[in-house]
């Protein structure tokens, strides 16, 4: 049974740049500012949500143990606050999002069988509640999403790598099986939403690092491919694209997104940003922390957030936010 520990390193053969062309793409502007440490254990794989403009944080696993606690992020406080338990068992690279004001998490590894199961979080009542199970087949490091009061998760790994996409209806408790993705079946994606879109790269299957990227439109529910995250034109733009990898960190914020940390050729604390409009990526100032993988992204009122996260022998609970604009201070 595959552990998501134990990935090797992979190599990317898109990072080998073509000498005939110009590099253009990179910018290292940005401020990585540390905020307060995850109130709970350290932990990386752990599942979120965010709800009016709090991020709930929690399960993931420490090492020893796969968990269960639930954490709020109060941002205008910079305070952690501990909520009601995980009902369902312990478990690492759940997937959860939030639909309609309330939160969800489901799927994952108990660390001997992937996970089907489904909950629904009330923040009002601070309350659990089991929903259907997950549509799909049990599975682990799928990317978990919310589009027009919609929830949808897609991806991951059943025994095999998938990339099928299933649509949750909060006012139903029902799943629909949608347009899977084009191409390009992955484990340990990375997802963002910028609108009505949700943008999945990253993401690792057969040995390689998956390098096709595409976004998902909530109204035409279907996937439009997108340029390569690998240098894989004969174009200049994406001569310094090495990025290509997976269970990295992302988030959006003010109409981009961002992918943080993950497995590349080894741990990294590289950060890119991208930009919908022009469908081009730029490399911004690296996160602050030790490098690692299986952190988790978050944006809360328009500020992008990431935490936990692990370098295989060590977890964290350290957190930083990411000002994309500022210039670098290291005394922050």
């Amino acid at each position: 049974m595959r552990n998501f520990k134990s990935y090797s390193l992979l190599l990317i053969a898109s990072m080998v740049a073509s000498c005939s062309k110009d590099s253009t793409s990179t910018s290292k502007l940005g401020n990585w500012i540390k905020r307060s440490e995850f109130e709970g254990v350290a932990r990386s794989a752990a599942a979120s949500f965010v709800i009016d403009n709090k991020a709930y944080v929690g399960t993931g696993y420490d090492g020893t143990n796969r968990l269960q606690d639930f954490w709020v992020y109060d941002v205008d406080q910079n305070q952690w606050t501990q909520k009601a338990v995980f009902p369902g068992v312990g478990r690492n690279n759940a997937s959860g999002f939030a639909a309609a004001g309330m939160g969800y998490v489901g799927v994952g590894y108990d660390g001997l069988n992937k996970l089907q199961d489904f909950y629904q979080y009330n923040p009002t009542a601070n309350t659990w509640a089991r929903k259907a199970d997950f549509g799909g087949t049990a599975r682990y490091g799928a990317v978990g999403f919310a589009l027009k009061d919609q929830g949808y998760i897609a991806t991951g790994y059943d025994g095999s790598w998938l990339k099928d996409n299933w649509m949750y209806d909060p006012t139903t408790d029902t799943w629909a099986q949608q347009q899977s993705i084009n191409s390009g079946k992955r484990t340990d994606a990375s997802v963002f939403v910028i609108g009505n879109k949700a943008y999945v790269c990253m993401g690792v299957a057969n040995g390689q690092n998956v390098v096709d990227f595409y976004a998902y439109d909530a109204d035409a529910k279907s996937w439009t491919q997108l340029r390569d995250i690998a240098n894989t034109s004969d174009q200049p733009y994406d001569d310094a694209y090495n990025f290509a990898g997976y269970a990295a960190a992302s988030f959006a914020m003010k109409g981009k997104g961002y992918i943080a940390c993950g497995t590349k050729t080894g741990l990294s604390t590289a950060c890119w940003e991208y930009d919908p409009t022009t469908d081009l990526w730029i490399q911004k100032t690296d996160f602050e922390g030790a490098a690692r993988n299986y952190a988790t992204g978050f944006t809360v009122k328009d500020r992008g957030f990431v935490v936990l996260g692990t370098s295989a022998s060590q977890p964290f609970d350290d957190m930083r936010e990411f000002d994309p604009t500022a210039e670098y201070n290291a005394n922050d």
